[in-house]
């Protein structure tokens, strides 16, 4: 080993400190020794992709978004959420959701899957209060298979007996342990609260009306839901020529139900009220407050969007503070007691608000806290966080959220507008938002009715008119 000498590290010493001085310079100048020159905001997204959409002969959208990847998602979006139950079956759509894979006349089941399996794709489906997604992530060369094993699911008509016992097993255990979160089940109230009937029905029934549900409720649910004017199909890194052919093939085959034409959704009407769960006198505190806002479809939406990024910061870091360290409601958490913004939007309602959880004893001074920082935006909205406000909203949009909220997001817009947003088309809808756009919204929220769901030890918890 050679010896070390002052001389022999002096090289090495002076480097270290060129990078590290190299490295802040590009934080904190203007222009850096390495060739980095800050001039203002960074692009808001990457090179445009190819952004198509169509409808097929009987009338179905297709949409797709050619990013060129070589993954690829195909995604069947069908108007079939929890929302269009009738009041005599609670839980037909997640009951859909669970059966929506099965035996197909002339295949098997199990092959299918095992192909699907053996190719690395993956097969899933999800429901909500307007959607049932069917959809499937693929290499790129796998679409041609996709799109049959999708499209032949979607439109099965047939659902063997064993089938449909295995589904109402699954369905009331998947109820049941949802339920048993006290998240799931202060949001389901809320919304029954807010919207009493459509959107406020629950997305999971109770367990005992899974177990009462028969075939032929739904079959009445699927007829009335599933027809050509109220599925999308949503592509992901797809050639929209190439998924139209192969849509156009597959429907030689499969049978689409006309639309229904005159048969219109009914309208989301808004009431708001209260509710109080009790969950014992040691049950985990959660309160949740609600106002009425804009729906996805709205000109408004992005200025919700920005509302709620201004409100909360949350779940932006590993560390911290859960409710963020920015956030309008980061000072009205303590150590044991958070809280967070929400924005829930459909095609035609929406909900803005807060969710406390943590002591007891400390809900009433945070949520009145929270109250407050929402009443502050109907004050005024600095520059500043205004701008910090829509750069999270466009990252959120980019990277969060699983697939299938993506895809209903697309097709919500494309049943709403007959067209889809592009990143680049959705970033610059949220830089356009205003100042004066965000206080008005607030001002709106401010002057409808609360909804409010209060879960836990009722007894300590207050009452929404207390706050």
């Amino acid at each position: 080993m050679l010896p070390t000498t002052r001389a022999a590290t002096r090289p090495i010493l002076r480097a270290a400190s060129q990078l590290q001085s190299r490295s802040y310079a590009v934080l904190t100048e203007a222009y850096s020794p390495l060739g980095y020159r800050r001039t203002g905001d960074q692009p808001d997204v990457a090179p445009l992709a190819e952004k198509s959409v169509s409808k097929a002969s009987n009338g179905i959208h297709i949409a797709t978004y050619d990013e060129q990847s070589p993954v690829s998602t195909l995604a069947v979006v069908v108007k079939a959420g929890s929302r269009y139950e009738s009041a005599d079956a609670p839980g037909t759509a997640q009951f859909v959701k669970n059966t929506i894979f099965r035996t197909v006349p002339g295949d098997n089941i199990v092959r299918s899957l095992r192909t699907a399996e053996l190719r690395g794709n993956t097969i899933y489906s999800s429901v909500d209060r307007e959607h049932l997604v069917i959809a499937s992530d693929f290499l790129r060369d796998d679409l041609v298979d996709a799109v049959p094993t999708l499209l032949t699911h979607v439109f099965n008509e047939t659902l063997a007996a064993h089938e449909f016992m295995d589904a109402r097993k699954t369905t009331a255990k998947e109820s049941a342990g949802n339920l048993a979160d006290p998240n799931v089940k202060v949001f389901e109230a809320l919304h029954e609260i807010a919207f009493r009937t459509g959107l406020g029905n629950p997305v999971y029934a109770p367990p005992a009306a899974a177990k009462s549900l028969k075939t032929a409720k739904l079959a009445e649910f699927t007829k009335k839901v599933i027809s050509s004017d109220r599925v999308a199909i949503v592509g992901s890194g797809i050639s929209h020529e190439d998924l139209t052919k192969l849509v156009e093939s597959a429907f030689q085959y499969v049978k689409v139900p006309a639309a229904k034409g005159a048969a219109a959704d009914s309208t989301s009407k808004y009431f708001g009220g209260e509710a109080r769960i009790d969950a014992g006198p040691k049950g985990e505190s959660h309160y949740v407050v609600a106002f009425p806002s804009v729906s996805a479809s709205s000109p408004d939406y992005p200025a919700a969007l920005v509302l709620k990024s201004l409100l909360d910061t949350s779940n932006r870091f590993k560390w911290g503070s859960p409710a963020g360290v920015s956030g309008l409601l980061a000072s009205a958490a303590t150590q044991s007691t958070s809280v967070s913004a929400f924005n829930a939007s459909y095609s035609d309602a929406g909900l803005i608000g807060f969710h406390v959880q943590g002591e007891a004893g400390e809900v009433k001074g945070v949520a009145s806290k929270a109250l407050g920082a929402l009443k502050g935006l109907a004050n005024g909205v600095g520059e500043e966080a205004l701008k910090g406000a829509k750069k999270r909203v466009i990252v959120d949009a980019d990277v969060a959220g699983a697939r299938d909220v993506k895809v209903q997001e697309v097709a919500r817009r494309l049943f709403a507008k007959g067209d889809v947003a592009t990143p680049k088309e959705f970033a610059e809808a949220v830089q356009k938002v205003s100042a004066a756009d965000v206080q008005k919204l607030a001002k709106s929220l401010l002057s409808g009715k609360p909804s409010a769901v209060a879960y836990g030890n009722v007894r300590k918890l207050p009452y929404v008119d207390e706050l």
